[in-house]
């Protein structure tokens, strides 16, 4: 875990959550992100007293870092001039900004440079008596398979864009893999091109105007990371017994196949609906450390919902048409569609 922020807010204040702009995407929303820029968060500053970014605001996969960050300057300075705490932390798809603040490299301009003051990838605040934890999401989705998924994420930054084949990201993947534990990066070392082909697809997803690889479930996907994950690495880098994790990893690919047995979250039952998320919040008290009494306000998964038995919320994203926020308020979370 990096990063970790713990605030605690003042009463009677408001926060607001966003997640998934894709800024650099074609399919972003920039428009109305704008004007929910300009006909909310900006009218209602003094009401609000943190504005979180969920992670994947900006789209560094396979587009040149500072030509996504000079070509949004406007909306990340209109951000950073908002008068309110400001939290953004990282997802998968703009990982890299770790790497590029540590270098010292984001070109923003001095309007904008408050954004990027608190920079993690855990935040945790308490307002009104709810605690709450806030992350992207990819850290329980990608659970069994995290150091590689990250690693992954960062090269998908730093790759060149361009070309009519899928890009070839893995002498950048072995780079960063270094980092990674043994036998977490011997297996990655000693994938079969066809199995580097399929994570890539699946992971990654196809160029911009080219057609979607063929519909497969969260279990094709589970059994593509087990092919980069050594239950033994994950249980020493959480300090938790291989049996533990084991255990964790069965009950994680019965729910795997409820979901696409009923051919995705939406089209389940209210009360599998409930397992799964008290699923998923197992997961998150592994990879996250979110304790039982926090409320989980993430992203990554692109549709919005909440789910106030398993305590879980996802803010949906800023992508086509759609636009929705987390609002929480008066002890509260809910979710809001923008127009």
């Amino acid at each position: 875990m990096k990063h970790i922020m713990v605030i605690v807010t003042e009463d009677d204040s408001m926060i607001i959550a966003v997640a998934d702009l894709h800024l650099g995407s074609q399919m972003a929303n920039r428009s109305g992100f704008s004007e929910f820029i300009d006909e909310f968060l900006e009218p209602n500053q003094d009401a609000i007293s943190h504005l979180i970014l969920l992670g994947d605001i900006l789209d560094l996969w396979r587009y040149p870092n500072s030509q996504v960050l000079i070509q949004n300057l406007d909306l990340l300075a209109s951000l950073g001039r908002l008068d309110m705490k400001k939290n953004y932390l990282v997802g998968n798809h703009d990982y890299a900004i770790f790497s590029l603040l540590n270098q010292d490299i984001i070109p923003v301009t001095p309007e904008s440079e408050g954004l990027f003051e608190n920079v993690s990838d855990i935040l945790d605040i308490a307002l009104d008596g709810l605690k709450l934890r806030f992350i992207h999401g990819h850290q329980i989705d990608y659970w069994p398979a995290l150091s590689f998924y990250e690693v992954f994420s960062q090269a998908m930054c730093f790759v060149e864009p361009g070309g009519d084949e899928l890009s070839d990201v893995w002498n950048i993947v072995y780079h960063f893999a270094e980092s990674l534990p043994e036998k977490t990066k011997k297996l990655v070392r000693n994938l079969s091109h066809e199995t580097q082909v399929a994570l890539e697809e699946k992971l990654a997803g196809p160029l911009e105007g080219k057609l979607p690889e063929e519909k497969r479930g969260l279990y094709y996907e589970w059994d593509l990371l087990r092919k980069v994950s050594d239950f033994e690495d994950v249980a020493q880098s959480y300090s938790k017994s291989v049996d533990e994790i084991q255990a964790l990893a069965e009950g994680w690919e019965q729910t795997l196949k409820d979901i696409d047995m009923h051919h995705g979250l939406s089209g389940i039952p209210p009360d599998l609906t409930n397992e799964v998320h008290h699923r998923k919040r197992e997961v998150a008290s592994l990879t996250v450390g979110l304790q039982e009494d926090e409320f989980l306000v993430r992203g990554h998964g692109h549709q919005a919902y909440i789910n106030q038995e398993a305590r879980v919320a996802d803010a949906g994203c800023w992508l086509g048409l759609r636009g929705s926020y987390v609002i929480i308020e008066n002890g509260e979370v809910s979710i809001q569609d923008w127009k």
